[in-house]
């Protein structure tokens, strides 16, 4: 039987993962984790930089180095970022304990959000140069059967922070009683 020691929240960027694993942890009395703010921490830069830096490669080595030490936590809210599920390494740590919660949106309302966040898209990396909202179709489509793989799947577009919070609480409360977990 599952025991659930972590909540994995994946999913696209701007789907609300960040915006969630706060109020997620606080509900739970569990601790909220930013995978972003561990790598800025480890690297001492900003993941654009690392990009810019040393590529996609460098800033995903960094990033598995990460969620294998998160893994071995307990009573965490994860928030990842969107292709920290690329890896197979990455899945399999996160599955070792953790439900996993897959953040779902349109590609439009990702555009939108990105758009209305402080964040610029060159905060994004992987949507510099060219078309962000085509680059967004595109890399949904890659991630989408990955992502796929999540316990929980939740469409985000038209549900208030809270409201995702509150999905994501039964269905964690839910599947956790299923496994015999107390939660």
């Amino acid at each position: 039987m599952m025991n659930y020691e972590q909540i994995w929240l994946t999913g696209f960027m701007a789907t609300g993962k960040t915006r969630t694993a706060r109020p997620l942890a606080v509900a739970l009395d569990w601790t909220a984790v930013d995978i972003d703010d561990l790598i800025e921490a480890q690297a001492g830069d900003k993941p654009s930089a690392i990009f810019a830096r040393g590529g996609e490669a460098a800033f995903r080595i960094i990033e598995a180095e990460v969620v294998e030490r998160v893994a071995g936590m307990t009573n965490v809210v994860v928030a990842t970022g969107g292709g920290s599920v690329l890896s197979e390494a990455n899945r399999a740590a996160m599955r070792r304990r953790g439900f996993i919660v897959c953040f779902d949106a349109r590609p439009e309302t990702i555009a939108a959000r990105i758009q209305d966040s402080t964040a610029h898209v060159s905060e994004r990396p992987l949507l510099e140069g060219g078309n962000p909202s085509a680059r967004i179709v595109e890399l949904k489509a890659e991630r989408d059967p990955i992502y796929a793989q999540a316990d929980f799947i939740l469409q985000t577009d038209d549900l208030t922070p809270d409201q995702v919070t509150h999905q994501v609480l039964l269905a964690f409360r839910e599947r956790s009683a299923v496994a015999g977990g107390a939660a």
